[in-house]
């Protein structure tokens, strides 16, 4: 998910990435499908922001609009030595960025039937539009899908303030109305109530949650600028 934003955009529409990040000008410790290699430094070292675009991308937080502030590309370490596209869906990470604990992002997206039907202005990022600082591939194998499917249609829930590594929990919307409560809560205890478990999901409604091996990088949030 990476074409042209501007550094504090305040735009309401979702946001697409810098030039730079369109022609995949990222360190290889972020893994991205194509990227190619910046400097030394950056490679060997994920928490370096050198070469990283640097914008705004809506985001919801306790019920709020806000926009979160991204400094640095995205981290996937493959799951399979060789891996043709490393972000993947459907299982946890085998490495994070750094070590200790790190909060979840979850990626709220509005999966097809719905994907071209949701009201773009609740969406941080449209389908087949990439994303700043986001990858152009994920695989969903794993889930039953594309194995290097495009950028797709997703807002973005917070449940904790604070800069650094989030990583990245990934739930799927297949009901218009459901997406539309989210929507309107902008929280993810709606998202909760819809699930009814989060281990298990509505069907047609609403995914379990499902691990990803994908961090972002937020260096923090702001109430949106009208």
């Amino acid at each position: 998910m990476i074409l042209v934003i501007a550094a504090c955009t305040t735009s309401k529409m979702p946001t697409a990435p810098t030039s730079a990040q369109s022609g995949m000008s990222v360190p290889l410790a972020h893994l991205g499908h194509g990227a190619a290699t910046a400097d030394t430094a950056a490679a060997d070292n994920p928490n370096s922001a050198a070469h990283d675009d640097k914008g705004y991308i809506d985001g919801w937080f306790n019920g709020d609009d806000v926009q979160l502030y991204y400094t640095k590309s995205f981290f996937c370490d493959p799951l399979a030595p060789g891996a043709p596209v490393p972000c993947e869906l459907g299982a946890p990470p085998d490495t994070a960025p750094r070590p200790g604990p790190i909060p979840t992002i979850y990626a709220i997206a509005a999966a097809p039937p719905i994907a071209n039907l949701v009201d773009p202005a609740t969406l941080a990022c449209r389908a087949g539009t990439p994303c700043l600082n986001h990858p152009l591939m994920i695989d969903l194998s794993r889930i039953g899908g594309n194995p290097a499917a495009g950028p797709a249609a997703h807002n973005h829930i917070l449940t904790s303030r604070g800069g650094g590594w989030f990583h990245t929990v990934n739930i799927r919307v297949f009901s218009l109305a459901a997406w539309n409560e989210i929507a309107a809560a902008k929280t993810l205890s709606k998202v909760r109530q819809l699930q009814g478990d989060p281990n298990v999901g509505t069907a047609g409604v609403i995914s379990a949650d499902t691990p990803t091996n994908i961090f972002f990088f937020i260096a923090g949030a702001r109430p949106e600028q009208e």
